[in-house]
């Protein structure tokens, strides 16, 4: 899809430049055709062909040779013999990332000193997060902190216990009605892999983190606050289908001045306030429906004569 390929590629000369891909299974967004591009992944192609052998409609032999396997989680031991790069592009990888400061820090250093980090991110209204809440700092801060290697019991549960579909689908262009919504697993089956998370300590794929576009500017703000991420935030889109595109450009993080609009300081609350829409939606709905009927205009007069003994008590 061109369209989407040009967002992702905004910023970024292919022709020109040494690109990293992360995770392109079998549709990456730069082909070796169209420049000097690397790919990794977390197991090497045998073993993704392997794993998705079983999935039905997916061309295995589609998928593209991974040049460097990050086995330790470390893109930096990966990939670093071949850095710098120009650029890296991770499509729908940033939510699944159990440490994103970690992770923002191993790439920035594999990446030039004018690199850029060109990411496509789900916006979780538009998804089976629907009803999960938006990433706040304090949960970014919290990883980096005990800097997890794998999605934590609690990401595991919020998972599976909010996961829901709309008409069949786990994935929409617009933003559902919340009541047409519903689960995809049982709260027991979200209880039964947090607990495997701790007995087992298995990487589990989910999503650890939301996001919208406001969020995720006041997210990279609030951590460029804090001098822990090495990236200016050069460019934010609106949503577009169910995603959106952000680019960061390295920077030295003891430099880094965070920029945010007032209204993208406010609190993030996409999912509350996607609530209280739907909310006043049907609060009109019924009044329209009231105003419309029988009994309203009948009682009319009664009321008029209620609002004048209120007036005349006072």
């Amino acid at each position: 899809m061109a369209g989407r390929t040009d967002s992702l590629l905004r910023s970024v000369d292919v022709a020109t430049s040494k690109g990293l891909e992360l995770g392109p299974l079998a549709n990456p967004v730069v082909r070796r055709d169209m420049g000097d591009i690397r790919y990794l992944d977390h197991v090497d192609t045998d073993a993704l062909r392997d794993r998705y052998a079983t999935h039905d409609g997916f061309d295995i032999d589609a998928i593209v040779p991974v040049d460097y396997v990050s086995t330790s989680g470390s893109i930096r031991d990966a990939a670093g013999a071949g850095s710098p790069f120009d650029y890296v592009i991770a499509s729908h990888v940033i939510e699944h990332v159990p440490d994103i400061v970690g992770w923002l820090g191993d790439i920035r250093s594999v990446l030039d000193d004018d690199g850029v980090l060109s990411l496509a991110i789900p916006d979780h209204r538009r998804c089976f997060d629907a009803l999960r809440q938006p990433t706040v700092a304090a949960d970014l801060i919290h990883a980096h902190l005990t800097k997890p290697t794998v999605p934590t019991p609690r990401q595991v549960f919020d998972h599976y216990s909010c996961a829901v579909a709309w008409r069949g689908f786990i994935a929409w262009e617009q933003e559902p009605p919340f009541s047409e919504l519903v689960p995809v697993h049982s709260e027991t089956e979200a209880l039964e892999r947090a607990t495997a998370a701790v007995d087992d300590a298995l990487y589990q794929d989910v999503h650890c983190w939301m996001f919208t576009p406001s969020s995720f500017r006041r997210l990279v703000a609030s951590l460029q606050r804090l001098h822990l991420v090495p990236f200016t935030l050069e460019h934010c889109s609106e949503t577009i289908g169910g995603e959106f595109f952000a680019t960061l450009r390295a920077a030295d993080a003891s430099v880094v001045v965070a920029t945010t609009s007032a209204a993208d300081s406010l609190p993030a609350t996409a999912s509350e306030h996607a609530v209280l829409r739907s909310q006043l939606r049907d609060a009109d709905l019924q009044l329209s429906r009231t105003l419309a009927s029988r009994s309203w205009s009948v009682t009319r007069p009664l009321r008029a004569l209620n609002l004048l003994r209120a007036r005349l008590r006072s």
